[in-house]
């Protein structure tokens, strides 16, 4: 497996439920089906599904991650399929799913992460004041490395490198910054906020051995440890944007 391979593996949950795609239930376990079978495959991991639709799926996705928002959530008797709970607010039981609690950026986050299962950080959305700066990143890697948190990213990510949404009004994050700089962290660098701001496509280079990020280098088996164990993945509600971008930047061949 090359290094853009090892990246790249399971690291998409499919989130067409949720803005800016806002699908219907129906299109979107069709395009989660669909995507199952696509030439890039191997990056799609779960669907991401409400609790409140996980009895409306139908046909249940083969992996879904299940979002659980209030506080002091019941869940019910769970399918197999369910892999893994987003959570925003809490359980009133424990569970013997991987959790990642969603911890919010604004202010300050150290009292607000938890002391067991994963974290969630929501790196974008429809308007600019729901885009972490850079800094609030940085200050979520390090305390998640800090504590030898697993994490997972959503929103607004569809591109690997910043850029100006004029949609949104904002300069979105890129996955690929986000992810380097939560490598870098792990690895034990603490000057993060810079590269996160302002790496763009020329700062990046996979080779079959090497993922190159600006001043970071990470070796093929960093970056399988890494992603297995720490930086999960991200949520995006498109599928084939990420794709695209990667291939007409030469990073992926077209298929």
């Amino acid at each position: 497996m090359s290094a853009i391979n090892a990246f790249l593996d399971g690291i998409l949950d499919y989130a067409g439920l949720f803005p800016p795609a806002r699908l219907d239930l129906p299109t979107a376990l069709g395009n989660y089906t669909f995507y199952q079978r696509h030439p890039r495959a191997a990056m799609l991991a779960r669907f991401v599904l409400p609790l409140d639709l996980l009895s409306k799926a139908d046909p249940l996705p083969a992996r879904i991650a299940l979002v659980c928002r209030g506080e002091a959530i019941h869940l019910p008797e769970l399918p197999p399929q369910v892999e893994t709970l987003e959570v925003a607010g809490s359980l009133a039981t424990p569970t013997g799913l991987p959790v990642f609690h969603e911890v919010d950026w604004r202010g300050s986050i150290t009292n607000r992460f938890p002391t067991s299962g994963g974290v969630k950080l929501r790196t974008g959305g429809l308007t600019p004041d729901t885009i972490p700066p850079a800094e609030a990143v940085e200050h979520f890697l390090l305390e998640a490395a800090r504590r030898a948190l697993p994490i997972k990213f959503t929103a607004g990510l569809h591109s690997p490198v910043p850029h100006h949404d004029p949609q949104v009004g904002a300069r979105l994050h890129g996955f690929l910054n986000i992810f380097a700089a939560a490598f870098a962290a792990y690895s034990g660098e603490t000057d993060l906020a810079g590269f996160i701001e302002a790496a763009s496509w020329g700062d990046f280079q996979f080779t079959a051995t090497h993922f190159h990020a600006g001043p970071f280098s990470f070796t093929l088996d960093e970056i399988a440890t890494l992603r297995r164990k720490f930086v999960i993945g991200f949520g995006s509600c498109s599928f084939l944007e990420p794709i695209e971008h990667l291939e007409r930047h030469g990073f992926l061949s077209t298929e």
